[in-house]
């Protein structure tokens, strides 16, 4: 088994799964597939790994699937691949088979454990995969013991970067971030082969950590050592710098992330969405649908540009174009969902732009498929709250105040942190002639950060 992977595989897991990073969240509502050139016959079973890690952490999950199917066909015990193809399928939305392939993972890494009980990475690895199966009791307690082992190891050897690193990232999934940036300076301070992606994760850290000041200045020591070539990393630390400073209300200085970032990668969709997005948050529509036009020339599918561009022709008062955007998007999910029936983002979407369209029947419909088939909160990506929300603004809309205020409460309890949901319970509260409850939600919503764009 190739350790070292199933390390980096948990890295991903770490970065996207996190739902206070605006920009990686962003990644899970687009389905902005690239082109990616399939390998030969030759390449190896990590080769196909890596490739599919690559494809994952762009947002081509079909992609990834055929490349991760590739990598498990020609190396079927190993462990990393097995858990690298279920988070893969679990992010999508494909939540049955993301459990077998969980489960398949979990075999081959009690097989390690029979091997070697002191295997840290082992125990990490189980650790990962139970919290993904809802055992978080048990995932915490595999998480502890990775952390034991690497501790012991350390106290023998407090100069092995390479371990403060695995520590590091161990504590992150244990949410002791302030233990974690600690070992993640240990790895940088001792020239680990890890001190670049321990500065990137230090930036991610403090940015989740609302400290976007200290986010930002941190991107600046990632940025310096991270090699040139690493392009995937400097758009990584490139798109953290522009998250913590238009968390900071600094949009001007977010472009220019956004665009060295692109200048890395001019075909990065990702950045090419974060900067049509902030041109939207500035009121800068022409230059956003621009953006948005740049990224459906190379991706023709990327829904979430379709509905980028029909608001950001809303907002312009092309109301007929914005339309022809809207069925655009709708289209697409549609093709989706003939596919599989069963994607909860897809059904939300579709409630989301049908809500767009002024088609609110349709769009609650849709929203409460969304909702019976959402996957339950321990996986990895769920569409549950955004889909609660929907339904509140829809039964909002639709005169159902009651209704839309017990949505709210659902979209809240899911994730106590959405602004939006908030303000809907403000408006619903004030609606229905309850005021003095309604400026408390709508003072939590300014808390927050409430910018809900329509």
């Amino acid at each position: 088994m190739n350790k070292r992977k199933i390390l980096d595989t948990n890295r991903i897991s770490m970065r996207i799964s996190n739902k206070n990073f605006g920009a990686i969240l962003a990644l899970t509502l687009l389905s902005l597939a690239t082109s990616c050139a399939f390998a030969t016959a030759k390449e190896t079973a990590n080769d196909w790994f890596v490739k599919g890690q690559e494809l994952f952490g762009n947002g081509s999950f079909k992609e990834a699937a055929k490349a991760f199917d590739e990598a498990v066909r020609l190396d079927h015990g190993n462990a990393s691949i097995w858990l690298s193809k279920a988070q893969m399928l679990d992010f999508a939305g494909v939540r049955g088979k993301a459990v077998d392939a969980y489960h398949d993972a979990l075999n081959l890494t009690d097989k390690s454990l029979k091997e070697n009980s002191s295997d840290a990475d082992s125990w990490w690895t189980r650790g990962v995969i139970l919290d993904a199966l809802d055992k978080q009791a048990e995932a915490k307690e595999f998480r502890e013991r990775a952390v034991q082992i690497y501790n012991q190891t350390l106290a023998k050897n407090p100069r092995d970067g390479e371990t403060w690193f695995k520590k590091a990232e161990v504590l992150v999934s244990l949410y002791r971030r302030d233990e974690a940036i600690l070992s993640y300076e240990k790895a940088i301070e001792l020239n680990s082969s890890k001190k670049s992606p321990a500065a990137t994760s230090i930036a991610l850290l403090l940015l989740e950590m609302e400290r976007y000041n200290d986010s930002i200045e941190a991107t600046d020591r990632a940025l310096e050592l991270t090699p040139k070539d690493d392009t995937q990393e400097l758009i990584m630390i490139w798109s953290t710098r522009a998250q913590a400073l238009t968390d900071s209300n600094r949009l001007e200085e977010a472009l220019q992330a956004y665009e060295n970032a692109t200048k890395i990668n001019p075909e990065d969709t990702y950045t090419l969405m974060g900067t049509a997005w902030t041109f939207d948050k500035l009121g800068r529509y022409n230059q956003s649908i621009k953006a948005y036009e740049t990224i459906l020339e190379l991706n023709p599918k990327a829904i979430n540009a379709w509905i980028g561009k029909g608001d950001a022709l809303n907002a312009t008062d092309r109301r007929d174009l914005a339309l022809v955007a809207y069925n655009q998007a709708l289209e697409i999910d549609e093709q989706g969902l003939q596919e599989n029936p069963e994607d909860a983002d897809a059904c939300y979407r579709k409630g989301m732009v049908l809500f767009k369209m002024g088609d609110y029947e349709k769009a609650l419909a849709a929203y409460n498929r969304s909702i019976e088939v959402s996957a339950a909160p321990p996986a990895m990506y769920t569409s549950n709250e955004q889909a609660w929300a929907g339904k509140g603004d829809t039964l909002y809309a639709l005169g159902r105040n009651q209704e839309a205020l017990e949505a709210y409460r659902q979209a809240i309890e899911f994730y106590p942190l959405d602004p939006d949901a908030w303000h809907g319970k403000g408006e619903a509260l004030f609606t229905l002639g309850k005021r003095i409850e309604g400026d408390m939600a709508f003072m939590m919503a300014e808390k927050l950060g409430i910018k809900k764009m329509n």
